[in-house]
């Protein structure tokens, strides 16, 4: 799956939606947030990637949303449509490899679709 750029999150009130009317659940590297689009099933979901200056300088911040956005590209068909996404990338996330964010990434999507009971 390759991210279109109408499948990026831009602005800061969508973010700030996902926060406080979606759902999360945190893992040991990411926080996986979703919430559902106002126009339905029928559109692709958006997804949206935070690291903050927490993390460390700006070259690591970007390995980390590369890292991220390349997992969205390979397991993006599995999250439903008309959802919005957002990650958050924690401080430990910098300690880890690629591998170590893909398998935290698919254990709180098994999480988040069985024990909420809620397609994501």
């Amino acid at each position: 799956m390759q991210l279109k750029r109408s499948q990026t999150m831009k602005r800061a009130s969508e973010f700030a939606m996902v926060r406080n009317e979606g759902t999360s659940e945190a893992g040991r590297f990411l926080i996986l947030s979703t919430a559902p689009l106002p126009g339905g099933e029928d559109e692709d979901s958006r997804f949206g990637i935070i690291t903050t200056k927490r993390l460390g300088h700006a070259v690591l911040r970007n390995t980390l949303r590369r890292r991220v956005r390349e997992i969205l590209r390979a397991h993006g068909e599995s999250i439903s449509k008309g959802m919005y996404v957002v990650i958050v990338v924690r401080n430990r996330a910098a300690m880890t490899d690629y591998s170590g964010l893909e398998k935290d990434f698919l254990k709180l999507l098994r999480r988040r679709t069985t024990e909420n009971k809620q397609p994501c």
